[in-house]
């Protein structure tokens, strides 16, 4: 009853709000064609779909149980179905469905369908629709539905001339369609009248759901008289309703006759259930999945839930998993013996006691109704028969011992523990019984480990070993343990027994040899013997993989004069301090040792094939060790500082000894002290003077930048006409002391260092800057780019704020970028090149053919200009390999419409040959050298005039 006021509560509102808005304002707006289409469409699938579900449903049906009214409901909606899918398709704005689509064209179908809707509740409503019915007569109606749809289509879309107008474009609705519409209205009012004339008779259908249905039809016709165009409010709204009542047709037509037979099914169950309350035992209705169809027991108490929860079910979703996995291999079994299966043990947990139970599964005879293979599955409690025989197997062995024993059953469950167990592990008998050992692993050993152990329990019937356990409280202890398979008179493994020690005290004596043999007990860092392991280990590590590894001997400075005023006391906690500190910015990989006294000695692998990469990260290893070892200590409420000397050697084969090793390091560190202390040095001398030399280029290069010690140098750029196109900007460091510094030589220690951001933004201004004064506008100027500074993250706002600063035009900057630049981060180099490229700059790819020289990165990034290297060039005219290279690399840049500039051009020869072979572009000592200030170049023109020989080669 609560349910029919609610519904006519909703429906009053639905009314309230269909009438408010005609009351309020008659005229409502148009929906655009773009958004009104989409909704039309969504609306008319919807009202498709549920036609397609009434239709198959109530067919589906019929194969049970036929009546007039399913005849009438299936050929109904098949109709329906149909044409309210060409009218969907029909729709303006849908592709042409046959014919060029129309309002008119649309509400042809539309009417057609409703029509039919109205005439087939009409018929349902009457007693005569209860008669039986023939399958013949359901095909008979469907097969009558086909030709009314065919009818349809053909007069609609073959004959639309003929058809009476329905809808005029400018004009609206015609008289024919309202009074078709109302006369859809008129049907619905008087199926609202059987319904109440026949409201005492028991009807196959919901009175409320349908009498919803009916009004909200009656709404949504009312609102298909008053629209003026196809996609106005009106037009959706009537949709809408539309939608709802089929809705109410599915609830009132299909969802009732769907729940009856579940009820029945539901009464069926509980009579059955009546029936076999007297059998003892556990009995189960299960198919070949394991899901429930009956469940039985005289003994509630010994279930997990009540036998009505299993129905429907699975035993995966019901039962634990060791019922579920006992039941399942007795189904298994019994289908494959098309018969009875053996007793399947499992155990299950009822009211804190653990409980064993067998089952056994028997095949049923086949039945037409089933789909899958039933069985009845028959549980019985066998608790007491298993502890008789544990007790019996027991009584057998010395179970009082020292030693723990464990007894299992053959599928791994536990069945007894002695008191021993308990005592080692903290597990009870209770805690443990029906369990796999499993509830003592500790997660030290792997999968794999296990496996093994029981494959050789199966092959051998024994095993013994060490294996780590986890007790009750959590605690990891390690054990020594032999498990013997114990089998039967049939031969077969019926339990196992596991006798096992607790060796924790064992193991933490050797723990204590092993430290004191391996560690420094003040410090405890490795001691000199396991240093000297380690590092064979890296030798033969870098015998393999060709890496450096550094060897660090640092050695306190002064360390004496702190024994000597304070005390021992404060030496000791200073070296525990430093060694704690020391650790924590170490790899892993790393090993700190402490061989005695105030020396420490550093063993790092650098994983660097190199030299120099390896002595630069060392260097850097080293001197954060001297930043963190110069950081106060406090001792015991006192503030000290201490430094140290570091000596570094270098190795990367077992070619040298370790005394050898361990000497050099030592005597390198002596001579950081003969330096004057607080210091690294290398034991290689040319090692150690360019590390001198680096370290003094990075310190020096941020005030070289202050002073103006930087300066740009140009070098022409000419066509085979000799005519100036640009400079190529070249960075010198004019060094007060030093004179000119080479490029090859701070450039690297910029790059390293990250100075070369700075660097290169210097570089670009001085570039744009220079740019002014160059009064040809034709004229470019290229400079070079490092990878470091195209990484930056605000690289590309940088440089076009520089730009407009300047007040140059950006296409008058060339940016020469290395083909190594492209390999990483390929995507963001390349949208950053893409940025600057649409601003008006280019962009050249030096070097070309030194590197990878991959043709998808000219594909892939803006690439204008190749620049042929200086190396293939010098030697083209007499290296037939440089020659075909030279040619090549011309050829394709012809191709792919890119410029190329040859590099180091200092003969005539060159100039001649590389014109000959339509080279756009030259740069050499032939047309000018780098210099501080624009100059022109070395006049070319008699060059051309001079013969060439058609190969040089």
């Amino acid at each position: 009853m609560r349910s029919v006021i609610l519904l006519g509560l909703f429906l009053l509102a639905l009314t309230a709000l269909t009438f408010g808005p005609l009351w309020l304002q008659p005229t409502l707006p148009s929906i655009a064609s773009h958004y009104y289409l989409p909704l039309h469409t969504t609306l008319e699938i919807i009202a498709v779909t549920i036609s397609a579900l009434i239709f198959t449903v109530v067919r589906e049906q019929a194969r049970y149980q036929l009546s007039r009214r399913s005849v009438v409901l299936a050929a109904a909606f098949f109709a329906v179905f149909w044409l309210d899918l060409a009218h969907l398709l029909s729709f303006e704005g849908m592709p042409a469905y046959f014919t060029a689509n129309s309002p008119a064209k649309a509400i042809n179908f539309w009417l057609a369908a409703r029509l039919v809707v109205a005439c087939a509740l009409l018929y349902v409503l009457l007693p005569q629709a209860d008669k039986a019915a023939r399958r013949f007569q359901l095909w008979l109606a469907i097969s009558g539905s086909v030709l009314l749809v065919l009818a349809c289509h053909l007069w609609f879309i073959g004959y639309p001339e003929s058809v009476p107008a329905t809808y005029q474009p400018g004009a609206g609705l015609t008289p024919l369609k309202i009074l078709v519409e109302y006369l859809v209205i008129a049907i619905c009012l008087l199926c609202l009248g059987f319904i109440w004339h026949y409201r005492h008779q028991p009807r196959p259908y919901h009175a409320p759901a349908l009498i919803a249905a009916l009004i909200t039809t009656i709404l949504s016709e009312f609102f298909f008289t008053l629209y003026q165009n196809t996609n106005d409010l009106y037009n959706l709204s009537g949709h809408l309703l539309k939608v709802l009542s089929y809705l109410f047709l599915y609830r009132a037509l299909v969802y009732e006759n769907l729940a009856e037979p579940f009820r029945k099914l539901s009464l069926s169950s509980a009579e059955l259930t009546a029936t076999l309350n007297a059998v003892p035992d556990l009995l189960f209705d299960v198919d070949l999945n394991g899901r429930f169809y009956q469940a039985h027991t005289g003994q509630n108490q010994q279930l997990l839930f009540q036998p009505e929860h299993f129905l429907g079910k699975t035993m995966a979703e019901v039962l634990p998993e060791s019922a579920a996995s006992a039941g399942q291999q007795a189904i298994r079994e019994a289908w494959n013996n098309k018969g009875l299966s053996s007793p399947k043990q499992y155990t299950l947990d009822l009211n804190g006691e653990i409980q064993w139970f067998q089952v056994i599964a028997s095949l049923k005879p086949a039945s037409r109704d089933s789909v899958l293979p039933r069985f009845v599955l028959a549980a019985r409690n066998i608790t007491e028969q298993k502890l008789t025989q544990a007790t019996e197997q027991l009584n057998a062995l010395a179970f009082h011992t020292r030693e723990a024993i464990m007894i299992t059953d053959a599928q791994r469950r536990i069945v007894r523990v002695n008191p021993a167990f308990t005592e080692i592990t903290g597990y009870s008998e209770q805690d443990v019984c029906g369990k796999t050992p499993a509830i003592l692993r500790s997660g030290l050993h792997d999968e794999q480990f296990y496996q093994q152990m029981w494959q050789q329990l199966y092959q051998q019937g024994v095993w013994s070993g060490e294996l780590y356990n986890k007790r009750k409280n959590g605690e990891i202890y390690p054990e020594q343990i032999i498990i013997n398979a114990i089998t039967g008179s049939d031969g077969e493994i019926s339990h196992y027994i596991a006798c096992f020690n607790d060796i924790s005290a064992s193991k933490s004596d050797q723990q204590r040899i092993y430290k004191l043999a391996y560690y420094d007990p003040l410090t405890q860092l490795p001691n000199r013997r396991l240093l000297l392991e380690r590092i064979t280990d890296i030798q033969h590590e870098a015998d393999r993989s060709g890496f450096y590894a550094a060897l660090l001997f640092i050695d306190l400075d002064h360390f004496k004069r702190l024994n000597d005023t304070l005390g021992h006391s404060y030496g000791d906690e200073l070296l525990q301090q430093l060694s704690t500190r020391l650790q924590h910015s170490l790899r892993q990989t790393d090993t700190l040792a402490r061989p005695g006294g105030d020396e420490f000695i550093l063993l790092a692998p650098t994983y660097k094939a190199t030299l120099d990469e390896a002595a630069v990260d060392a260097q850097q290893l080293a001197a954060k060790l001297l930043t963190q070892i110069r950081e106060p200590f406090l001792l015991k409420n006192r503030q000290y500082q201490i430094t140290a000397s570091i000596g570094i050697v270098l190795f990367n084969s077992s070619n040298k000894t370790i005394d050898e090793l361990m000497s050099s390091a030592d005597l390198a560190m002596y001579h950081s002290k003969e330096q004057g202390r607080n210091q690294l040095y290398f034991f290689e001398p040319g090692m150690q003077q360019r590390s001198l030399l680096r370290q003094q280029l990075e310190s020096e290069m941020h005030l070289a930048l202050s002073q103006q010690q930087f300066k740009l140098f140009f070098q022409p750029k000419v066509n085979n006409k000799g005519k100036l196109t640009g400079y190529e900007a070249l960075l010198r460091w004019q060094h007060p002391e030093r004179g000119m510094i080479s490029p090859e030589l701070f450039i690297p220690v910029a790059e390293t260092s990250g100075f070369i951001t700075i660097l290169g933004q210097w570089i670009l201004a001085e570039a744009c800057n220079a740019l002014k004064h160059l009064t040809d506008p034709q004229l470019t100027i290229a400079i070079n780019v490092s990878k470091r500074q195209l990484q930056t993250p605000d690289f590309v706002e940088k440089t076009l704020l520089q730009i407009r600063t300047a007040g140059i035009k950006a296409s008058r900057l060339e940016f020469e970028i290395t083909e190594s630049m492209l390999m990483t981060d390929v995507e963001q180099t390349r949208q950053k090149l893409q940025q600057l490229h649409q601003q008006g700059i280019r962009f050249a790819l030096d070097d070309f053919g030194t590197g990878y020289s991959s043709l998808a990165f000219l594909k892939n990034v803006p690439i204008q200009v190749l620049k042929i290297d200086r190396s293939f060039v010098r030697d083209f005219l007499s290296d037939q390999t440089d020659y075909a290279i030279v040619d090549t690399i011309i050829s394709m840049a012809k191709t792919l419409k890119l410029t190329v500039v040859a590099e180091g051009v200092e003969t005539t020869e060159q100039f001649k040959m590389l014109s000959w072979l339509k080279c756009d572009l030259f740069q050499g000592f032939l047309f000018g050298k780098p210099a501080p200030e624009f100059c022109l170049p070395q006049p070319v023109e008699q060059l051309l005039t001079l013969p060439i020989a058609d190969h040089p080669i």
